[in-house]
C-alpha cells in the first residue's frame, strides 16, 4: 500500500508541481593516476633497469623499425605501472635535490613536446664500464651517456626545443626512483615525451673480458604493448642506423620484468642503447668523439622528425 500511495503522490506532483527529486547514482569517477612523489611506485633494486642486464635468453621482443604500426591519434597515451615492490634501499641523491627548471621553447619556435631527457647512471653506479684497452683507455658509461645529452642540449638550445634536463647530477648511482619521480612530477603545458640514453653491455666473463664480437650495434627498447612508444622508437632507431650504419638490433621489448624508466614514467618512453662498450669494435667508435656527435645527432634529428610530425 506505501508504495501505491508512493506512486500515487509523485504522479500528482508531476501534473500540479512540486515533484520530488529522486536521488540520481553518480558517475564513476576515472581511475586516478598512481601519484608523484614519495607513494609512487618504487624501483626494485634488482630488477633490470637497462639492456645491459638483459641477455637473449630472456626472451626479448624483437621488431624492425621498419614495421611501424599505424599513428596513434587517440590523444595522449599512458601506460601501466604494475603493482610496486615494497619500497626498501630507495637511492637519494649525495647533491641536492632538483635538476632546476626545464628549458622552455623559443618564443620563435613552435614547440610540440616537453622532452625529459635522461643521462642514465651516475658516477657510483656499479659496473657499467668498458674493459680497459692496453693503451689505458676505459669507457664509463655515465661519462659517455652525459656526453651524448650534452651535445643534445646544445643542438635543442639552437633550435628552441623544449626539454628537461632530469638527472644532471654526477654524483648519484642509478637513481631509478627518483629519475621517474621527476619526470612524473614534471608540470609542462606540452605534452611530456621521455628519452634515457645509454651505452650496452653483452654477456662476459669478467667487466675485464670482451663480449662475444658478434654482440654489437645499436637497439631502442620501448615499453611493451605502448603503441606511441613503439612509435617513437622506430623513428630514433631508424635515424641512429642510417647516420652510424652500425650493426641494426632493432627494437626491443620485454612482456615481463620491464625497465622501470619505461614501466613508470607516465608518458611514453623509450631507452636508446647506443654501441656495445664491451665490443672491441663498437668501443673504439664509442671512445671518440666524431661517434658521440653522430649519435647525439642522430638523436636530435628523431626529436625534430617528432616535433614536425608527432607520434
Amino acid at each position: 500500500m506505501k508504495e501505491f500511495l508512493q506512486a500515487l503522490t509523485d504522479i500528482l506532483a508531476v501534473l500540479f508541481g512540486d515533484a520530488p527529486e529522486r536521488p540520481r547514482t553518480p558517475r564513476p569517477l576515472p581511475p586516478a593516476l598512481p601519484p608523484a612523489g614519495p607513494a609512487a611506485p618504487r624501483a626494485d633494486p634488482n630488477e633490470p633497469q637497462d639492456a645491459g642486464e638483459v641477455s637473449d635468453s630472456d626472451d626479448p621482443v624483437v621488431v624492425s623499425h621498419e614495421a611501424e604500426p599505424p599513428r596513434d591519434t587517440n590523444g595522449p597515451e599512458f601506460d601501466p605501472v604494475p603493482a610496486p615492490p615494497p619500497p626498501d634501499n630507495v637511492e637519494r641523491p649525495n647533491e641536492p635535490i632538483g635538476p632546476g627548471r626545464p628549458n622552455p621553447p623559443a618564443p620563435e619556435y613552435r614547440a610540440s613536446y616537453m622532452w625529459c631527457i635522461d643521462n642514465g647512471h651516475g658516477a657510483f653506479t656499479q659496473g657499467k664500464r668498458s674493459p680497459v684497452l692496453p693503451d689505458g683507455r676505459q669507457l664509463l658509461e655515465y661519462e659517455f651517456n652525459r656526453d651524448i645529452s650534452a651535445r643534445i642540449f646544445t643542438a635543442l638550445d639552437r633550435v628552441g626545443v623544449a626539454y628537461y634536463n632530469v638527472i644532471p647530477e654526477v654524483q648519484v648511482g642509478n637513481f631509478l626512483t627518483e629519475r621517474v619521480d621527476r619526470a612524473n612530477r614534471l608540470s609542462s603545458s606540452l605534452p611530456k615525451l621521455f628519452l634515457s640514453i645509454h651505452g650496452n653491455a653483452g654477456p662476459a666473463p669478467t667487466l675485464q673480458d670482451f663480449a662475444d664480437d658478434t654482440v654489437r650495434g645499436i637497439e631502442t627498447w620501448y615499453y611493451h604493448g605502448s603503441t606511441n612508444g613503439r612509435n617513437m622508437a622506430a623513428v630514433f632507431q631508424r635515424h641512429l642506423i642510417e647516420r652510424t650504419g652500425m650493426v641494426n638490433r632493432h627494437l626491443r621489448s620485454k612482456v615481463t620484468g620491464q625497465f622501470y624508466v619505461l614501466r613508470a614514467t607516465r608518458m611514453p618512453a623509450i631507452l636508446t642503447e647506443n654501441g656495445f662498450y664491451n665490443n672491441r669494435f663498437d668501443l673504439e667508435s664509442m671512445l671518440t668523439a666524431e661517434f658521440r656527435q653522430t649519435i647525439a645527432e642522430a638523436h636530435v634529428a628523431a626529436i625534430l622528425e617528432i616535433e614536425a610530425n608527432g607520434i
